[in-house]
């Protein structure tokens, strides 16, 4: 399974086990003929579960098990998901998703043609992040390529779109970590500047902590400026 970025509909259900013990085969062909789902087939007529596949599943099953929602109202709400509309009732499922282990998690890179199948965002949005500089694509063997450590600033961006915020309003958040790595850098450098296996452990473990020290630092002066802004609800 490590080389494919699919899973079979047993491989689903059995990654799904766990949190849903009552699903079977026969109730995720239920869902697609109702509508539901609709994945990928191959020559041969098997279905290729994609990652967004398998998380439609899973919040469709959230919602049904946590919410009580009829597959009526279910299949409104994510039509209108669909759309780019995020309805109040799927906003702390989605906010509370489990990611599912899929092959995709193996790959070094995600091609930007693939992008909205394998990690739920469009070509056309990787693009637009890459020109403000809050992604770096790369060319590799399919074309323009997305580096694994960038898809959870690509999965941040998009959430964002819910509250209004687009790529453009994020140019500052880029221009924030070029100047704090640079200001690590230079506190750091005289203090490893020879880099021996023993100083490098010792650099990953500083940096860890330090980005720590300072995440928290962060939340808190963030924190104290929206009370300012907000001072009648914070």
């Amino acid at each position: 399974m490590a080389d494919r970025d699919y899973m079979t509909i047993g491989e689903v259900v059995d990654a799904l086990t766990e949190r849903h013990p009552d699903l079977t085969i026969s109730k995720v062909r239920f869902l697609e003929e109702e509508g539901l789902l609709d994945p990928e087939r191959t020559a041969g007529g098997y279905r290729k579960f994609r990652p967004a596949d398998v998380n439609r599943l899973e919040l469709i099953l959230r919602l049904q098990k946590e919410h009580f929602m009829p597959l009526a109202v279910i299949r409104e709400k994510l039509a209108e998901y669909d759309k780019g509309r995020m309805p109040a009732e799927l906003e702390p499922v989605v906010a509370h998703a489990e990611a599912v282990p899929l092959p995709l998690e193996d790959a070094e890179t995600v091609p930007v043609t693939r992008s909205s199948d394998m990690i739920g965002v469009p070509e056309s949005f990787l693009t637009e992040l890459s020109s403000f500089g809050l992604v770096e694509l790369v060319d590799g063997a399919h074309g323009q390529e997305l580096p694994a450590a960038d898809v959870p600033i690509a999965h941040a961006c998009w959430d964002l779109r819910r509250f209004g915020i687009e790529p453009r309003h994020l140019r500052m958040y880029e221009s924030f970590a070029d100047r704090e790595a640079a200001f690590f850098s230079q506190v750091l450098m005289p203090a490893f500047r020879h880099r021996t296996p023993e100083t490098r452990q010792r650099l990953v473990e500083t940096l860890g902590e330090l980005q720590k020290l300072t995440g928290e630092l962060k939340r808190s002066v963030l924190h104290r400026a929206l009370a300012r802004v907000f001072e009648d609800v914070m």
